[in-house]
């Protein structure tokens, strides 16, 4: 597999999440933090702050445990098309691929 989309949900695991993409040993990583907060970006607000944080640690230890290229982002999964990536990881369960 070489193009997964990493779904974060609730805190609390998202050691698991990253070690559930690493197993794949994707080549590229679209992490999404599941959340509605079109402000994330750019707001003062400590959840804004704190999902930003986040969204930082992800990349991070994403790249770092797969080698692979990563981006991320913010937003409600629902909205994104899922058939360029081959696996969708979410909590650290590979759902169905596309």
């Amino acid at each position: 597999m070489t193009d997964i989309l990493l779904i974060a949900g609730p805190e609390g695991h998202d050691a698991e999440l990253v070690a559930s993409a690493a197993a794949y040993q994707p080549h590229h990583v679209t992490v999404l933090i599941a959340a509605e907060d079109p402000a994330w970006s750019w707001s003062e607000t400590r959840t804004a702050a704190a999902r930003r944080d986040r969204l930082a640690t992800l990349l991070t230890s994403t790249e770092l445990a797969t080698g692979a290229s990563v981006v991320g982002m913010v937003g409600d999964p629902a909205q994104l098309q899922v058939a360029g990536f081959d696996a969708v990881v979410a909590d650290g369960n590979l759902l169905t691929a596309a």
